[in-house]
């Protein structure tokens, strides 16, 4: 008896053992640099959460079991899951972790198992962008590393995608169509996006209709994904910078999961002294004299802030929710100094506007697969446009130079919902979307010496199926759908991707390409009044990739079509009728990526594009298309001296080629016979080039101690060879000259019979120094 008992004791010692807390020791590194990755959410497989790695990336944790099944996540990698049986000594653990190359939920697993691997193109971190560029002011600065990315338009952070025109790439918040947000652009890293991309965990960029939301546009859809805090800590974020101020805070909420809140503006005594910089007129910039004083320009005013708040929760069933909202508001006056004296200065308001975006957004994800979206936004807009010297034969001293203006307000309310279906066909994964959008547009404008105005009510309907077949090697999407409005206009939408591992193993060669043939809602002038229209396109392309550890490269050419496009319309007498029209638009061209690592201390990436394309008019002319670049070339560089990465020096370079400029035949309205004006468009003999360096240093402090999480300092120097007077140095940069706005010239002197409207050409930014701190607090 007592030997079967000693037996049975033998049996069940291991399984006691097991299941008994366990010290569990080691660290997480990062695949490619073998960098150690600090604050790594560690959690059991059930979701109950073990704690954080510090900021070294150690973990020292007591485990319930040694058979348990962890899980390690953080934002910029793919989440990793781990069984602790597979390793023979739980004091020195190493857990490697890959960045940001996985579609979202998908999981790489640890010591058995198998599942497919994909890389995940359109998704891209923050934390990653900022990895090369060292910096997380301002969201186009970071998505122009991304491929397909070909600049962005003048005075905006509207973005150019393979070809495409700035207006056609759509922009969402979660599963919610919005607006491309911005305060007032003057050129310089830190001008601020609405969208704080401290709020947010990843970009993703679709541009095809098999993945992402529905309204898409007629390129692209550049999709900002709000993070969710998880945990019991709650966040402090503080940053003050020369320009930018900002607090930023989260954390659980009641009986919600969590919230957080940013608050962020300008200062505008520090934009006055920018304003020095940038909008320095070109006459004073020549003088010979070095050591005259010369006045203050005043060249603008800016009153500028945002806010953005989210509440978020969750239930035991595993349905989550989230509520997003926006709030922004930028009061501007731009002036232009007319005096050629240095030491007098005569200013001029050429621009005096207003934004404001208002923004709320609901999501719902349920565990059954249906999820669910609703939302606001609100857009009002108002510019009123002069001129620099009278140009109208009147003795109101205030109209003699007044072109135009206008003032406008865009409301969406949106319902949308998209489910996975059960079963397959063909072998593939079913999904369907629906989307309901109602636009409602109000604007007036001054025209027959009274306030104009029209309204627009539109209701649209979009839908699609998608079919997706993925395996080892290959995974297609295939979808297909329509749009259409109340008002009887109706297109289809179509589209097919592909993308092909030639290599065996993880990484190495790839191919993809997609065609679609897109379309989306918009408004359209027609006899002094704004109407609900369809716009539609085509689009291909096809490229080839390769990854290894150290090196990662892309490259594809693209082409579009349109039939019948809009021509591009000026940002005065909008409301005019243009006389010239369009046959069909083409565009060509091709994009490249490369990002190069070393272990540690230096990364490089740089995105390349160069495309062209035309309108064919209808009276045989051409027009070279707005997103023209003969090159387009955006590289940063980034150095760590020290191996304890307390440091970091980046070094950024922007090169464009080539961007066309338009003007317009104007022969104005008729208030004696009420005749609307109209303006013919054509193409103006100058172009846009921009060469830009900047050199930034950032100093990174880490301490997992009490409340403190991190800090950085910054410098930086933005186009610190902006005076550089070296012909074959002047790629690395110049003054260059932008659109400001826009200015007329009258042969005549007399307005009334017709005057031209051209560019109105200022230096476009100089050279600025900044610095400024950014910490972080946990408790």
């Amino acid at each position: 008896m007592l030997k079967r008992l000693f037996y049975c004791i033998c049996l069940f010692l291991p399984m006691l053992a097991t299941a008994a807390p366990t010290v569990l020791l080691g660290v997480a590194l990062e695949a490619d640099t073998d960098r150690p990755i600090p604050y790594v959410d560690v959690s059991y497989q059930s979701g109950k959460m073990l704690g954080k790695t510090n900021a070294q990336g150690r973990m020292d944790f007591t485990v319930d079991s040694r058979n348990a099944s962890l899980v390690f996540k953080k934002e910029g990698y793919d989440s990793l899951s781990v069984s602790l049986q597979d390793f023979s000594d739980l004091m020195d653990v190493v857990v490697v972790m890959h960045p940001n190359v996985r579609n979202l939920g998908q999981s790489t697993v640890v010591g058995g198992g198998e599942v497919i691997k994909w890389e995940n193109p359109s998704h891209v971190s923050v934390e990653k962008l900022e990895d090369v560029a060292g910096m997380r002011f301002d969201i186009a600065e970071l998505l122009s590393q991304v491929e397909g990315v070909s600049g962005q338009r003048d005075f905006s952070n509207e973005l150019y995608y393979d070809g495409s025109r700035a207006e056609e790439v759509g922009y969402h918040l979660g599963r919610l169509r919005i607006p491309s947000m911005r305060h007032l652009d003057v050129g310089f890293p830190g001008n601020l996006s609405v969208i704080n991309p401290h709020m947010l965990r990843g970009v993703e960029i679709h541009d095809h209709y098999g993945t992402g939301p529905l309204g898409q546009g007629l390129a692209t859809s550049v999709q900002y994904q709000p993070e969710v805090l998880t945990g019991e800590d709650f966040e402090l974020q503080l940053s003050a910078g020369t320009t930018v101020r900002e607090i930023t805070v989260g954390g659980p909420w009641l009986f919600w999961d969590s919230f957080r809140f940013s608050y962020r503006f300008l200062d505008s005594e520090m934009l006055k002294n920018m304003g020095e910089k940038f909008f320095t007129e070109f006459r004073k910039r020549d003088a010979s004299c070095t050591d005259c004083s010369v006045a203050s320009s005043d060249p603008f005013d800016l009153t500028s802030f945002d806010i953005y708040g989210q509440i978020a929760g969750s239930d035991s069933l595993d349905n989550s929710w989230m509520i997003n909202t926006v709030y922004s508001n930028d009061t501007y006056v731009i002036r232009q100094d007319t005096a050629t004296a240095l030491d007098v200065s005569n200013s001029v308001d050429i621009i005096r506007g207003e934004r404001e975006y208002a923004v709320v957004g609901l999501e719902y994800n349920s565990a059954l697969g249906v999820s669910w979206h609703m939302g606001m936004v609100r857009e009002q807009a108002s510019d009123s446009l002069r001129d620099t010297t009278g140009f109208r034969n009147t003795t109101d001293k205030e109209a003699s130079n007044f072109i135009d203006g206008y003032s406008q307000t865009h409301t969406t309310l949106s319902v949308g919902a998209d489910k996975p279906f059960p079963g397959h066909i063909l072998g593939a994964n079913l999904s369907g979307l629906a989307l309901y959008e109602h636009h409602i547009i109000e604007r007036k404008w001054p025209d027959f010496s009274d306030v104009q105005s029209t309204d627009l009510s539109a209701d649209v309907l979009s839908g699609s199926t998608r079919m997706d077949w993925i395996s080892k090697k290959q995974k297609v999407a295939l979808a297909m759908g329509a749009v259409a409005d109340r008002d009887g206009h109706g297109m289809p939408t179509a589209s097919l991707d592909m993308d092909r591992h030639l290599s065996e193993k993880e990484g190495g060669w790839r191919v993809f390409g997609n065609a679609a043939w897109r379309a989306d809602w918009v408004s359209e002038w027609e006899n002094d009044e704004l109407q609900s229209n369809l716009a539609s396109g085509a689009s291909a392309k096809l490229g080839l990739g390769y990854k290894a550890k150290y090196v990662d490269w892309s490259a594809h050419g693209f082409g579009r079509y349109y039939l019948e496009p809009t021509l591009p319309t000026p940002l005065a007498y909008a409301h005019y009728t243009e006389l010239s029209e369009a046959d069909f638009a083409w565009v060509s061209g091709a994009s490249g990526t490369l990002e190069l690592k070393t272990t540690h201390h230096f990364s490089m990436g740089s995105n390349i594009n160069s495309v062209y394309g035309e309108y064919e008019l209808k009276d045989d002319r051409s027009l070279p298309w707005q997103a023209n670049s003969r090159l387009d070339v955006v590289s940063f560089f980034r150095y760590y001296p020290r191996k304890d990465s307390l440091i970091s020096v980046v070094v950024s370079h922007h090169a464009a080629w080539k961007r066309p400029l338009y003007y317009y035949e104007i022969n104005p309205s008729d208030a004696s016979t009420e005749t609307s004006g109209t303006r013919k468009i054509k193409d103006y003999n100058e172009f846009t080039n921009l060469y830009r360096t900047d050199f930034r240093v950032n100093l990174d402090l880490q301490n997992g101690i009490y409340f403190f999480r991190n800090v950085r300092f910054y410098v930086e120097a933005d186009n610190v060879f902006a005076n550089l007077d070296v012909n074959a140095l002047h790629f690395l940069g110049s003054e260059n000259a932008r659109q400001r706005s826009q200015m007329t010239e009258d042969a005549d002197g007399n307005a009334s019979n017709g005057y031209i409207l051209v560019p109105y050409m200022a230096k476009g930014m100089g050279l600025y120094l900044q610095f400024g701190v950014e910490a972080n607090f946990g408790i």
